[in-house]
């Protein structure tokens, strides 16, 4: 049986006698006690990686640890012993971190027991979780996600010390045609390949980042100079020019490199990442391999259509985004009950784009409130198509970016927007990230609560990925929990997804709020999802994202599954 190591922290000895007693009574043993008496060095205690869980009595100390341990990101659940617990001291302890509490002359052994468990059950959910929403899956290199946090922590640390950090932004030139010739099982192998290759050439201190299909991204952490840059990057392509053994045959590819520092060429998140993209983007002008440091002086053609940026701005400008719904299915009838508005760019060449290819350069470059506000417009004026065809009990969820409701016009906007276009205020959803959230809480709460005046709802996207502060949820107002693909995607034959996804559904219902899971593909995981009690459910499974005059064929679909008993 695991063992799991229980810090006690407490000035009283009685505390320690009696948690000891009680936790070695445990069938089976799997407490080791440990003991702190002296404080003069705490964090270090909280600190401690073999540590999985922490039971601290309240006293003069207990607040300043709590804030402490915040502030300092300690893993270990910490458990307050109190004398007595009342409702305001179970909000004042939550809002600093407390995750639990156990009170002095209740100290059943069962209790006890059962408040460690799903406490350590928990802190292990939390860090697969965190695992798995930062990371690429098919190289293990973080993901956009795990980027831009990885990035933030760098520049911190810069600032705070004093030293340049530099990013590489990579793209794999015609990776197309690899995936055209060789299919994309072998450009798989490919990418597998090249991201070992570049993690060989970094140090402990630097990150790699896989940004989409064939981008990558590098985190240079205390560089020298221009020059540490410009060595690292050449063993780099010297490592990636080394052919690749695809189907019996050799292959070699080439990579555009880019390259920023910080703080020299910029002083944001946005314009470093802008900055070395721009730098990747001239070096793609150039034949073969090749590397570009970001200058200042260097110029890009925004005003015609040759770089990402311009062309963005000109579809902007020109009204070239449109709108695509994906249905939300009720897995108890099996009946359309909500769309998720998921916007696609109308290319005049390359056709429907899907946002992962632009969404982050669009908030980089702050296009998302003008994009945004036409989307909501759309948005209600789906509602009111909805409405015409008698599906007026069709909800309908726009995502929202922290660009868009932290502006300060933004709910003015919105109001102005429903009482002009007449919709259903109650029928619309408006879908925020953890991430989102995490970045000013206090203040997305009083946007929040100023939007839900008008009757609009919410829901949290990518439940999982990212949400420190599980408090949260019962402060702000969250009617559903969206679990992200990620967790579906293997379910149910992946034990460690069937786990979160039960959490995930089971800690939603006992706050009394709907479950959506996103991204089922396969009868399989419907059927879990059913079996789980989940609400509703959304996925390549029941239809992709869909033009709005396609629902009606789709519902006219789904109403006939259900009146025939056919499995959906």
């Amino acid at each position: 049986m695991e063992q799991h190591n229980v810090l006690i922290i407490s000035d009283n000895r009685t505390d320690h006698a009696v948690l000891s007693a009680c936790l070695e009574r445990a069938v089976p043993r799997r407490f080791t006690v440990a003991s702190h008496d002296n404080l003069d060095r705490p964090l270090e205690a909280l600190l401690d990686a073999n540590l999985d869980a922490v039971i601290l009595a309240e006293g003069p100390e207990s607040e300043y640890l709590l804030r402490l341990a915040q502030k300092n990101q300690v893993t270990a659940p910490i458990i307050l012993l109190l004398d007595e617990m009342t409702e305001y001291t179970a909000h004042r302890l939550r809002e600093i971190g407390a995750q639990d509490h156990l009170q002095r002359g209740h100290l059943q052994d069962g209790l006890v027991h059962r408040v460690l468990d799903y406490a350590i059950q928990l802190k292990q959910a939390r860090l697969k979780i965190e695992q798995l929403s930062n990371r690429d899956s098919l190289t293990g290199a973080l993901n956009r996600t795990g980027f831009r946090a990885h990035l933030e922590r760098a520049v911190e640390r810069s600032q705070r010390y004093s030293f340049s950090t530099a990013l590489l932004y990579i793209n794999l030139d015609r990776f197309a045609n690899i995936n055209d010739q060789y299919g994309e099982v072998n450009g798989d192998l490919l990418i597998q390949t090249l991201a070992r290759r570049l993690q060989n050439k970094l140090r402990n201190t630097d990150s790699l980042a896989r940004l989409g299909g064939d981008e990558f991204a590098v985190i240079l952490e205390d560089v020298a100079s221009a020059a540490d840059v410009e060595l690292i990057v050449g063993k780099m392509l010297q490592s990636i020019a080394t052919p690749v053994v695809l189907n019996e045959h050799q292959v070699s590819i080439d990579c555009s490199v880019g390259a920023a520092l910080f703080p020299e060429d910029g002083l944001e998140i946005s314009d470093l990442i802008e900055a070395s993209r721009n730098a990747m983007q001239q070096a793609k002008a150039v034949q073969g391999s090749k590397f570009i440091r970001y200058c200042g002086q260097i110029q890009f053609d925004v005003s015609g259509g040759t770089t990402l940026a311009a062309e963005l701005r000109t579809a902007a400008r020109k009204n070239q985004f449109e709108l695509h719904y994906q249905p939300r299915v009720d897995l108890n009838t099996g009946l359309l009950v909500g769309l998720e508005a998921l916007l696609r760019w109308n290319h005049p060449e390359r056709g429907l784009v899907c946002p992962g290819e632009f969404i982050k350069e669009c908030e980089d470059m702050g296009l998302m409130k003008t994009i945004g506000y036409q989307v909501i417009q759309h948005a209600c004026h789906a509602l009111n198509w909805l409405q015409d065809k008698g599906m007026q009990h069709v909800d309908v969820a726009v995502n929202v970016s922290f660009s868009q409701i932290q502006d300060e016009r933004f709910v003015g906007v919105v109001k102005d927007i429903l009482q002009r276009t007449g919709a259903e205020a109650e029928r619309l959803e408006f879908e925020l990230t953890e991430s989102t959230i995490l970045k000013s809480p206090a203040a997305i709460k009083t946007r929040m609560d100023e939007l839900r005046l008008l009757g609009i709802s919410f829901s949290l996207d990518d439940f999982g990925t990212g949400f420190s502060q599980l408090s949260h949820l019962t402060e702000l107002p969250i009617s559903a929990l969206k679990v992200d693909a990620g967790f579906v995607r293997e379910v149910p034959h992946n034990q460690q997804q069937v786990a979160v996804c039960c959490m995930i559904i089971e800690m939603a219902q006992r706050l009394g709020m709907k479950v959506i899971a996103e991204g089922a593909e396969t009868y399989e995981q419907v059927s879990f999802l059913r079996e789980q009690a989940c609400h509703q459910v959304q996925g390549f499974y029941y239809s992709p994202a869909i033009p709005l005059q396609q629902l009606t064929r789709f519902v006219q679909e789904q109403r006939f599954k259900s009146r025939e008993r056919i499995p959906s």
